[in-house]
């Protein structure tokens, strides 16, 4: 049996507790409430101590595992943590470091691509899908007026996505 090498970094570490407020995942001490009380724990495989384990020690696979993406952001396991840690925003933290890194699960690179694409994160289906025609019963237009009915707009996002550097970690055009 080969073990698996598991990368630690201390700098890593301490990018998740740049600011006060996530310096406070120094204090987890692994009680489990926040597993406990997680909502989505209870129908992924969300474990949310073995996150703020994995992250407190600078466990470097946290990033590419899927668990960080099933959180709801909720936040009841900060209100319920004796420690007041904001597990939620260490959570978002460590989705903006996955996502710097090049990891995103792909169900979510498919909502950037209709996003860019059409303006909307939900396909919307076609205009003979059974969504158009229930708008245009109740005297909507067929697709309604988001970005795709603003090229401007459109414009403005990829600008802001180039900006940010965006497409070369996550391709999405």
């Amino acid at each position: 049996m080969t073990q698996k090498l598991i990368n630690y970094s201390g700098d890593y570490a301490d990018e998740i507790s740049i600011d006060e407020e996530l310096k406070k995942i120094r204090g987890c001490m692994q009680c489990g409430m926040c597993s406990a009380v997680c909502p989505s724990g209870s129908f992924t495989a969300l474990i949310t101590r073995k996150i703020m384990r994995k992250a407190l020690a600078g466990v470097q696979s946290v990033l590419s595992e899927p668990d960080i993406w099933y959180c709801t952001t909720c936040f009841n396991c900060y209100e319920r943590c004796p420690r007041t840690i904001p597990v939620t925003n260490v959570i978002l933290r460590l989705r903006n470091m996955a996502v710097r890194e090049g990891y995103l699960p792909d169900n979510l690179k498919n909502v950037i691509k209709n996003l860019t694409n059409t303006g909307h994160a939900v396909p919307l289906g076609g205009p003979d899908s059974k969504w158009a025609k229930l708008r245009e019963y109740h005297k909507l237009k067929k697709i309604p007026p988001t970005v795709h009915s603003f090229p401007e707009a459109l414009d403005e996002l990829f600008t802001l996505l180039d900006k940010i550097k965006f497409n070369a970690r996550i391709p999405y055009r």
